[in-house]
């Protein structure tokens, strides 16, 4: 969209989108007048008054009824989810960066997502996981991986560690003091990494859900 935002509307609009991004659903006038330190509801209709008419967002007059209207014109419905893509999941050695990179927002039904929260979606590089899957789907390079963040992992589960600030996604067992990161892959170059469990690496999450990508 071309018409231009006061720099109050644009922070208005951020903090809709960020809370979509977050919950899932839109913010209350209640929890946007804490957010934007606005002293009235008044104050806040006042400017989602203003993005309605600039065509950035649409009013249902319901309790949480503030709709997104994206860039390509599409609406962004309480049932669609979006996940941050924070960059790269490696699936053969760690060796690219784990700095994210925020290239992108998935855009899915909660339903897929049973509901889950603290999410964050990586595109898989690599192919030492080509043999593991998740719900029927298998790990390829490229595919889209939907990870939990602070979720509890247990042996076997697949999940995103930080090694030497690369991320990687690997098969996780604990054993002995170590913890041990599997691969799962049909070329043979692939081996385990094993890693003191008091070591500065990271489980970042666990994956629970794999995506096709069209783009590969």
């Amino acid at each position: 969209m071309d018409i231009k935002l006061t720099a109050k509307q644009e922070e208005v609009l951020r903090v809709i989108r960020n809370f979509y991004l977050e919950k899932g659903f839109a913010p209350s006038l209640n929890e946007l007048k804490d957010i934007l330190g606005i002293s009235t509801k008044r104050g806040v209709v006042i400017h989602l008054i203003a993005l309605e008419k600039k065509g950035y967002i649409f009013r249902t007059g319901q309790p949480r009824g503030i709709h997104l209207v994206g860039n390509d014109d599409e609406i962004a419905y309480d049932y669609l989810v979006g996940v941050p893509i924070l960059g790269y999941a490696n699936a053969g050695m760690p060796l690219v960066s784990a700095q994210e990179e925020n290239i992108g927002v998935l855009k899915i039904d909660k339903s897929i997502l049973k509901r889950k929260k603290n999410l964050f979606s990586l595109i898989i590089k690599g192919d030492s996981m080509n043999q593991a899957t998740i719900g029927g789907e298998f790990l390829h390079d490229g595919k889209y991986i939907i990870v939990q963040k602070d979720s509890e992992v247990q042996d076997g589960d697949i999940v995103v560690a930080i090694i030497d600030n690369c991320a990687t996604v690997k098969r996780f067992k604990k054993s002995k003091g170590m913890v041990i990161l599997y691969p799962d892959s049909d070329n043979p170059i692939f081996q385990p990494i094993y890693l003191d469990s008091n070591s500065d690496s990271l489980i970042n999450g666990k994956v629970i859900q794999v995506l096709e990508n069209p783009a590969t």
